[in-house]
């Protein structure tokens, strides 16, 4: 089937659960991380289906939960916010870091750092369980390539390293996006889910999807996903799109099919 044919036999499940990434999902790419703005398609749809019955939406980033409430202006009562890979979500949350991960972590901010310093522009962002190199800001692009390389391939036991648009993030905890949309599917009683994400990291998120669920890649690039749109407008109206399929073709539990 076409994305178009798939949206909308998706739409009519019973229970819904709509997950969506957010830099270069909903929002352009800047190099100031708190100077970016939702898609307002994007925004306006997702509030619909958030508003409607069996049907949840979740914003699933690897921001950490304060960081992702200022740039979208969503809190928890307008939807789900899964900060750190879901790791600070209710759903699946990670209540505190062991002794083990602790030290892991420290690791991973020893060498991060060490890298950062080797090339003006480079930072290191600190997050709850995470760590993440952002080289979007480096004034030396073959230098900066040469750091990426080994931040994604460091050797620090026990830690998880992640590459991703212009950043390498480093965990302690194994929470992916795969793992949260596992549980919450799980824990919602969602009859199908709907992802969609542009990232490296966001490839865990369609890898667990299956043959009733659909899966969306923004812009280019080798992916697991289903389908694809071309950029952050494009998946702005394919969330028009799902809100208005959804509100006219949903499942038992959405309004006129009761």
């Amino acid at each position: 089937m076409n994305l178009d044919a798939t949206l909308a036999a998706v739409a009519a499940t019973p229970r819904l659960l709509v997950v969506s990434d957010y830099d270069g999902t909903l929002a352009e790419f800047n190099t100031d991380a708190y100077a970016v703005s939702t898609n307002p398609t994007a925004e306006r749809a997702l509030k619909e289906l958030a508003a409607l019955p069996d049907t949840e939406v979740a914003i699933l980033s690897g921001r950490h939960t304060e960081g992702l409430k200022q740039v979208t202006g969503f809190d928890e009562t307008d939807l789900i916010l899964a900060g750190s890979h879901g790791a600070e979500s209710n759903i699946g949350k990670i209540r505190a870091l062991t002794a083990e991960q602790q030290a892991v972590l420290d690791q991973i901010t020893t060498t991060f750092e060490e890298l950062a310093a080797q090339v003006e522009g480079a930072f290191v962002e600190y997050k709850p369980y995470h760590r993440v190199l952002h080289l979007i800001r480096a004034t030396d692009e073959s230098k900066a390539a040469e750091i990426y390389e080994r931040a994604s391939h460091a050797d620090i036991p026990g830690a998880h390293l992640k590459p991703g648009k212009w950043i390498v993030e480093g965990a302690a905890i194994d929470m992916t996006k795969g793992t949260w949309i596992t549980i919450a599917r799980k824990q919602l009683g969602a009859t199908a889910v709907i992802f969609v994400g542009d990232d490296r990291t966001d490839e865990d998120g369609f890898a667990v999807l299956g043959p009733g669920d659909l899966s969306v890649k923004v812009g280019p690039g080798d992916t697991k996903a289903q389908y694809r749109v071309p950029d952050v407008s494009g998946a702005g109206e394919f969330f028009a799109q799902l809100a208005a399929a959804r509100r006219a073709n949903g499942g038992a539990g959405v309004e006129g099919n009761v």
